[in-house]
């Protein structure tokens, strides 16, 4: 997958490691958004989405339990 090979890539840069953690949950998540709002909205949700995860993982989260955090808020926002 691609974005193996990116996260690959960014190690060997010396940033820290990154995992996807579930590619299709991605996927699904930017598509909701991507219907749900303006398409525009999609790609920079689902970066502020992950943004939240680091942040969380990184205080001591589980990388799972964090995305779902994240997705579920934007699933609210959604729904209005």
């Amino acid at each position: 997958m691609w974005t193996n090979d990116y996260s690959a890539a960014l190690r060997k840069s010396g940033d820290p490691a990154i995992k996807v953690v579930d590619e299709e949950a991605i996927l699904d998540f930017t598509r909701e958004v991507a219907h749900g709002s303006e398409r525009k909205d999609a790609p920079l949700a689902t970066f502020l989405a992950g943004w939240y995860v680091g942040a969380r993982v990184s205080q001591g989260a589980d990388p799972n339990q964090a995305w779902n955090e994240a997705a579920e808020l934007g699933r609210r926002l959604l729904e209005g």
